[in-house]
Formats: C-alpha cells, sequence, structure tokens
C-alpha cells in the first residue's frame, strides 16, 4: 500500500499544488480541513477529513496511520491578536500534541513565514536563519510562536521549519486579487522603495518535499525564496506585462490613508464575515521602514535547488 501523508490546510493554494506532488511521486494524501468540502475528490488516493484544531483528540483521530504531516494551516488576517494565536499558535500546539500520539508518524514539515523572523533594515542585509527573530505584526509574532510550539514533537520525529516569503503561482487567491486590481489600472503603491522576496509556488513545493524525504534536514529552519529580490513596482510591471495589460497607475499611499482602508476592509468583513484584503496588522507590515527580503543561500547550499526568476514565474501563473 502506497504511503499516507498528512496536509493540514491541503485546500488552499499551496496544499492543492503539494498534494499534486506527493501522488506523482506515490504517496496517498490525507488532507485536514474546517470545512466539510462541497465534493469529494476524484483521486482514489486524497481523502479529506473535516477536524476541530481546537480538539487534540479530534485531530488524532485524523492523522491515524499517516507517516508524516505537512503543517500548512494558519491563520493570515484576524481581528486580533487572540485570532492569530487560535489559528497560528493553539493550533499548531493541538497538532504536535495529537502527532506524539501517532505511533506511525516520523516526519514533520511545518510552514511558518517570512514574518516570523521580521524585516531587513538594508537591502544588503536580508534575513539569515541566524538572526534572532525580530517580527513587527501580530502575524509575524504568532507565526514565530508556532515554530517553538513544535520543539514539542517527540524525539522520534523529525522537524522541519520552511519559512517562505510572499509565495505566488497559477489560481493564487492573493495574486488573483492584486491581478484584479491591475486589471482595472489602479494599484496603491505601500512600499515606496522597499524590496521584497518572492517564490514561485513549485519552486516552494520541491523545497517542501526534499524537506519530508531529506535526512540532513532534521531541527533545522531554511528560508525558502529566489535569490533575488525586487521592487513591489517591478513586481506589479511584470504582472501587468504577464497578463497582456497595461501598467495601473500606482500612486503611493500616505499611511493614514490605509489604516483608513484598512479599517473600512475590516468593518465590511465583520458584517459579511469575508476575509479582508487589508487589516491593520498588514498595515504594520507595510510601512515598515525596510524590506521584506531573505537569503535561501542556506538551502541552497544544502540542496542546489535553483529558483524560478520572477519574470518567468509571472508568465507561468497566467
Amino acid at each position: 500500500m502506497k504511503p499516507l501523508v498528512i496536509i493540514t490546510g491541503g485546500n488552499g493554494f499551496i496544499g492543492r499544488a503539494l498534494t499534486d506532488k506527493l501522488l506523482q511521486e506515490g504517496y496517498r494524501v490525507r488532507i485536514l480541513t474546517r470545512r466539510k468540502p462541497n465534493r469529494a475528490p476524484a483521486n482514489p488516493d486524497v481523502s479529506i477529513h473535516t477536524v476541530n484544531y481546537n480538539d487534540p483528540n479530534s485531530i488524532a483521530q485524523a492523522l491515524e496511520g499517516g507517516e508524516g504531516i505537512f503543517n500548512l494551516a494558519g491563520t493570515l488576517f484576524g481581528f486580533s491578536y487572540e485570532d492569530f494565536k487560535k489559528g497560528n499558535v493553539t493550533a499548531v500546539k493541538n497538532i504536535v500534541s495529537a502527532a506524539n500520539k501517532i505511533s506511525t508518524l516520523r516526519t514533520f514539515v511545518h510552514v511558518s513565514s517570512l514574518a516570523a523572523s521580521g524585516y531587513a533594515k538594508s537591502p544588503k542585509r536580508p534575513r539569515v536563519e541566524f538572526y534572532s527573530p525580530l517580527p513587527v505584526s501580530d502575524y509575524g509574532r504568532t507565526k514565530l510562536a508556532g515554530e517553538y510550539a513544535i520543539r514539542r514533537l517527540s524525539p522520534r520525529i523529525k522537524r522541519t521549519v520552511i519559512r517562505p516569503p510572499i509565495v505566488y503561482g497559477k489560481n493564487d487567491s492573493g495574486v488573483s486579487k492584486i491581478a484584479s486590481w491591475v486589471k482595472r489600472g489602479l494599484m496603491v503603491n505601500t512600499s515606496g522603495n522597499g524590496y521584497f522576496s518572492f517564490v514561485y509556488v513549485g519552486d516552494l513545493v520541491e523545497a517542501l518535499f526534499q524537506a519530508y524525504q531529506r535526512p540532513d534536514t532534521n531541527r533545522q529552519t531554511y528560508f525558502i525564496a529566489e535569490e533575488t529580490w525586487y521592487t513591489w513596482d517591478y513586481f506589479i510591471t511584470e504582472m501587468a506585462k504577464a497578463m497582456h495589460v497595461k501598467k495601473p497607475f500606482m500612486p503611493k499611499a500616505p499611511v493614514w490613508l490605509m489604516r483608513v482602508a484598512a479599517f473600512g476592509y475590516e468593518l465590511a468583513a465583520r458584517l459579511t464575515g469575508i476575509t479582508p484584503a487589508l487589516n491593520y496588522d498588514k498595515v504594520v507590515e507595510a510601512t515598515i521602514p525596510g524590506h521584506w527580503i531573505c537569503s535561501s543561500a542556506k538551502w541552497r547550499t544544502l540542496t542546489g535547488q535553483k529558483f524560478t526568476p520572477l519574470k518567468k514565474g509571472l508568465e507561468q501563473s497566467f
């Protein structure tokens, strides 16, 4: 029988791409989700289990028979620190508690974020793994706490932390939201002259799989990103080219206006239940006086993996 791998958050953009990769490599995949899907997966090697992330026993039942876990689940947007803590810390602690009860589990790959490490003050000094973490947002602080939570895993379970920056690719809801504004001809430049790291989803999935397979990634943390960083203006310019539309008008938004916009988005989200496109936490990250960049040198030295340039990745995304 094919080995079984568990993916939390497997219905998301990265999870779907990872599922395809695991199926190609001969695994069965069990996706854990908070909500029951509208229809069953077409592939018999994929199953979906609904779980209560507040209940370790519910999680443990869903982990039965698995040989490893990719923990992708998390909270990207929230209205308060407690919202982020529930999804990025408490849920991780419960998953770890459940994993420790499953004798068949041998590997745990945890997807964190560059936000857990913090920003770089200079483009000449991107974030690297041995820098002391200095997260600036509730999202970043809770993602870092989630990293600490997996240290409670049993010693028999190999654990690896992956910290991606901005992830993009085909069928990504985040990129799709940005693309909709690009089509309208308007995109606010919130970052000024700041630089950003990016990683194409196919490259991230390859790194996740290698981290799962390789024995030498135990108890290690890695940034996974293209080795070049870019301004937001360049990102939007190349996206417009890939979409075959005119580059949008990109005014620089003052901080006060972004805060007002965040208030409006959060208010609308509370009324409708729809995830906001912007909130105060993201305004904090967007307006820091620095750069959201990291170096993947540690990973590239270990594996020799090559990364897709942003221009090519965007062309493959549209």
